[in-house]
């Protein structure tokens, strides 16, 4: 099997027509059609069948793809990524869970200092090809790998139209008639609202349960509910005002994570470094 054949075969599955795979890989398409022929007469198997212009994956079509397939699309990303290596482009792969409000500020400054790094940012708990990831904690969490950022107080945010934005201070027991918009049973902060409700015997009233921080943001402005708002990392917000419990233990902790000594490149470790000094101005 030779890898232009192979290419040739998953562009044509990609499009399911060899006239539009020729045209993406600006070929003939007639060199197309031969490659195929020559792939299944060497595998001895059929791996389209043909209707007209439209060709389908034959089941050993699609299992030749499904092995294939990661090779060929990484070979292909291949040169991008060596030519940004030639201009000697850092690359940091930062996987933004938390304190996402904040993070903008901190890479544009960064970008401001080192204007040839390149930022690759994700969102996804799941992900373990990061170089920095930055999320919420327990207070009493610790991770190997990792610093704490903040330890942030957690107040009611309330919109700025609200009786509640009147006052400096709200007990529980004041807030037993509001409607609440937290977040998704499993986040962080959601877990610690629950906890501390139940050391305090308060019973919420939770009408929206929302994983946007963005839109319970939106929703809290326009006076639909109250809810629980990060002193720092959520970041400040018009027409939104925050009110401080009464009871205590209202507070999360924000981490940096990092990949082991060895396994990051100096810039990354300069950025790492960079995030811890602005959060520490921050308190």
């Amino acid at each position: 099997m030779e890898l232009y054949q192979l290419k040739y075969f998953l562009y044509a599955s990609k499009y399911e027509n060899i006239s539009k795979a020729a045209q993406e890989l600006r070929v003939a398409q007639p060199s197309i059609s031969k490659a195929i022929r020559a792939l299944e007469k060497e595998l001895q198997v059929e791996l389209f069948e043909r209707n007209g212009k439209r060709i389908e994956l034959t089941y050993a079509g699609r299992v030749l793809r499904e092995n294939i397939s990661p090779v060929i699309w990484r070979l292909d990303e291949l040169p991008d990524e060596l030519r940004r290596l030639g201009r000697e482009v850092d690359v940091i792969k930062l996987n933004a869970l938390s304190a996402v409000p904040l993070l903008a500020d901190i890479i544009k400054q960064f970008k401001e200092e080192e204007p040839n790094v390149t930022f690759i940012v994700t969102d996804q708990r799941e992900k373990t090809d990061w170089d920095i990831c930055i999320c919420s904690a327990d207070p009493d969490q610790t991770y190997t790998y990792g610093k704490e950022l903040l330890k942030e107080r957690v107040f009611v945010g309330t919109s700025a139209r609200s009786w509640l934005s009147q006052k400096s201070t709200v007990s529980l027991g004041e807030l037993r008639k509001e409607e609440f918009i937290l977040l998704p049973k499993g986040a962080v902060l959601r877990k610690l609202a629950d906890t501390r409700f139940r050391e305090y015997h308060f019973v919420p009233k939770v009408v929206i349960e929302c994983d946007s921080t963005l839109l319970a943001w939106q929703l809290v402005s326009s006076g639909v509910g109250i809810t629980l708002w990060p002193e720092y990392s959520w970041g400040q917000v018009k027409d939104v005002n925050l009110v401080e419990l009464q009871e205590a233990g209202f507070f999360r902790s924000i981490f940096l994570l990092h990949q082991r000594f060895g396994e990051m490149s100096p810039m990354a470790w300069r950025f790492a470094e960079y995030v811890v000094e602005y959060m520490r101005a921050l308190e």
